[in-house]
C-alpha cells in the first residue's frame, strides 16, 4: 500500500467511527425521551390533584365541639366542734379548803331590813341555827337552817346545797324553804367569801337574789340577802353567827 493510501484509509475509518458514534447516541437518547415522555402526568393524576369543591369529601368540616369536663365538687370541710367540757371526776380541792371555815353549827342573830316584811314594818330580829356538813364525799356540802317565830312570821326551815362546777370554776348554790321559796345561782370563790347570783321564787313570787357567805374569823361567819325590786339590790336580811 502506498502513503497516499493510509491517510485515506484513516479519515474513512475515522468517519466509520464517527457515524457509529452518532448513531449510538442518538440510540441512547431516544429511551431518555421515552423515559421523559413516561415521566409526564396522566389524566388520572391530573384528577387527583384537582378537588372538586362540591364533593362531600372536600367539604371542610367542623372542628368537633370541645368537651368541658365539669370540675368534681369539693367536699366541704368537717364542722369543728368545740371540744367537751372536762368531767369533774374528783372532788373539788378549792371547794374543800373554802369550806372548812363553814362547817359546824351555828347559832346567828337574824335582822331583817325596815319594810322588808312589807311597807312601814320594822325591822324585827329572830334567833336562827345553822348546821353545815360536808356529804357525797367532798363533792358538795348541805346546810340545815331554822328560823324561830318573830312578831310578825312565822317559824321557817329549810336545807341548801354548795357545789363546785370545774368547767366554769364557779361554786354552785341550792336552797329551797317550808314557806315555798326555792333558789339556784352560782358564785366565784374568793379566799374567805363567796356571792352567788341567783334567781327562783320567794314565797311563790319570782325573784333575782343576790346571797353572800363569808368567814368572819376561826369562829364567825356573815351571811346576807340582797332582793333585786326594781331600783338594785337592796338587803332584806342579815345573819352574824358563831359557835
Amino acid at each position: 500500500m502506498t502513503n497516499g493510501a493510509i491517510p485515506a484509509l484513516f479519515f474513512a475509518l475515522a468517519m466509520a467511527w464517527s457515524g457509529s458514534v452518532a448513531k449510538a447516541e442518538s440510540s441512547a437518547a431516544k429511551p431518555a425521551a421515552k423515559a421523559a415522555s413516561l415521566a409526564k402526568p396522566t389524566p388520572a393524576a391530573k384528577a387527583a390533584v384537582y378537588a372538586d369543591p362540591f364533593e362531600e369529601s372536600s367539604i371542610p368540616t367542623k372542628p368537633a365541639a370541645r368537651t368541658v369536663v365539669p370540675a368534681a365538687p369539693v367536699p366541704p370541710k368537717p364542722e369543728i366542734m368545740p371540744a367537751a367540757p372536762v368531767a369533774q371526776e374528783a372532788p373539788s380541792k378549792k371547794l374543800e379548803a373554802f369550806m372548812k371555815a363553814f362547817e359546824g353549827n351555828w347559832k346567828c342573830d337574824t335582822k331583817f331590813a325596815a319594810g322588808s316584811l312589807g311597807p312601814g314594818s320594822q325591822p324585827p330580829s329572830a334567833k336562827t341555827e345553822v348546821t353545815i356538813k360536808k356529804q357525797f364525799g367532798g363533792y358538795s356540802w348541805h346546810g340545815e337552817f331554822k328560823l324561830g317565830k318573830t312578831a310578825t312570821t312565822a317559824a321557817t326551815s329549810g336545807m341548801f346545797q354548795i357545789g363546785y362546777a370545774a368547767s366554769t370554776k364557779q361554786a354552785t348554790f341550792l336552797s329551797y324553804d317550808s314557806v315555798g321559796s326555792s333558789m339556784m345561782g352560782t358564785g366565784t370563790l374568793a379566799s374567805d367569801s363567796v356571792t352567788f347570783a341567783e334567781a327562783g321564787f320567794l314565797k311563790g313570787v319570782e325573784v333575782k337574789v343576790r346571797e353572800t357567805l363569808a368567814a368572819r374569823g376561826p369562829r364567825r361567819l356573815y351571811h346576807k340577802v340582797e332582793l333585786e325590786q326594781g331600783n338594785g339590790y337592796q338587803a332584806i336580811a342579815e345573819d352574824t353567827c358563831s359557835k
